[in-house]
């Protein structure tokens, strides 16, 4: 079980690197939304807290220093890492796409979306090229609330979000 949980969270560490550091994009003064401000319905398709450079910091530090802990434990490869990275920011776009679908405000919190969508987007993407146990899911999906809402209060503290959640 130790070694399942060991796994998980290497497994899951650049999906975390990824869209915990992402935020930094925050003070970057002139940031260039995604959806290019553009509406859907009468709604942003995703919002101003969906950036180019959002996208380009979380996945260069998701792929880097998401992978260091590699040099330990040999379980990922630098393409893992990346893949991982770039899969958990789009997990975490489409969150915000349903969160605009439905009707809700950007910063609003949405429990399990928020916590889950990078994750559940990464490790979808990653069992689709590498076995991964039902265990390593399960474990995964248990601690990522957990970290999630610590780190998100690390970041509110340190001014980089809005919101503690």
């Amino acid at each position: 079980m130790i070694d399942q949980l060991i796994f998980a969270l290497v497994l899951i560490w650049p999906s975390y690197v990824a869209n915990g550091l992402a935020v930094l994009a925050a003070l970057i003064p002139r940031r260039h939304p995604v959806d290019f401000g553009k509406m859907w319905r009468g709604r942003r398709i995703l919002g101003d807290g969906k950036t180019f450079e959002g996208l380009l910091i979380g996945t260069l530090f998701g792929s880097t220093l998401g992978w260091l802990p590699n040099l330990l434990v040999h379980m990922l490869t630098p393409l893992d890492a990346f893949m991982l990275a770039v899969s958990a920011l789009v997990g975490d776009i489409l969150g915000a796409f349903i969160k605009r679908r439905l009707c809700l405000p950007r910063g609003y919190p949405a429990f399990p979306l928020d916590q889950l969508d990078f994750l559940l987007m990464s490790l979808l993407v990653y069992s689709l090229y590498k076995d991964i146990s039902i265990l390593t899911i399960i474990l995964s999906i248990i601690i990522t609330p957990i970290i999630h809402r610590l780190t998100n209060i690390l970041a509110y503290i340190a001014k980089l979000k809005k919101e503690p959640w």
